[in-house]
């Protein structure tokens, strides 16, 4: 929702006589590789993403999510409007509420919140995160204990995710976590080595890291996906204890 003056610039291209074929050869492609998706009935489930075991019944055999970042990015923020306009929420309070609730929500009521929240001490906490957090709340860092707060409790529940997802895949079933790495502070925090080390900790094997592309902002910012498969019971015993 803009009011900001129309770029009279070409947004993607300008399609000329020469480049015609092109176009149809490229649409060609798109097409066919569409076709060959799976038709089934989707189905939309209600439910808290911490624990799928309360609301999923059903075996599966491989899962693919892209989590909210841990960059402070308030979706409930941006979608305000049409959450409104869909009747999701009433008033102004109702927003914060729905944010504070969210993996990652930040708007409103959730950042006061924030600030009085402390870490259970019941969630799994990798080398890699603690050595974040305490960069990220620093003194010399303005607002980083409360940065640090979001962090931390962005991965706890995350933890609370992957140690309960796996009671609903299948033995040998495959995760997909597409996941991006963030910066605070100049601080570097590794994400996709934060999951990596959770879906280990978790009974996870052959999880690796492949990473997709540079984002649009910062040079050290990628997208990454953090693959996994469960582990059969079977397999267990050759992975010793760490």
């Amino acid at each position: 929702m803009s009011f900001k003056e129309v770029d009279k610039t070409p947004i993607l291209f300008e399609i000329e006589r020469d480049n015609t074929d092109v176009f149809r050869t490229e649409l060609s492609v798109v097409l066919n590789g569409a076709a060959d998706n799976p038709r089934i009935e989707p189905t939309v489930v209600t439910g808290d993403a911490r624990q799928p075991s309360q609301f999923l019944n059903d075996k599966y055999d491989i899962l693919i999510t892209s989590p909210p970042y841990p960059n402070r990015m308030s979706y409930i923020r941006e979608l305000r409007p049409y959450m409104y306009w869909l009747g999701f929420l009433t008033n102004g309070r109702d927003a914060g509420e729905f944010d504070w609730h969210a993996i990652g929500g930040t708007w409103g009521i959730a950042t006061s919140r924030l600030a009085e929240w402390e870490p259970s001490g019941k969630t799994f906490t990798p080398a890699s995160l603690k050595k974040s957090l305490a960069g990220i709340s620093g003194s010399k860092n303005d607002n980083g204990r409360l940065l640090a707060n979001y962090v931390a409790k962005y991965f706890e529940d995350m933890w609370h995710h992957i140690s309960n997802i796996g009671t609903i895949l299948n033995q040998d079933s495959e995760v997909h976590y597409i996941v991006g790495n963030s910066t605070f502070y100049n601080t570097l925090l590794p994400v996709e080595e934060i999951f990596k080390s959770m879906l280990q900790e978790a009974d996870f094997y052959d999880v690796e890291i492949v990473k997709l592309r540079k984002r649009n902002s910062k040079k050290e910012l990628f997208e990454f996906d953090v693959t996994g498969k469960k582990i059969h019971p079977t397999k267990r015993s050759i992975f010793p204890a760490v």
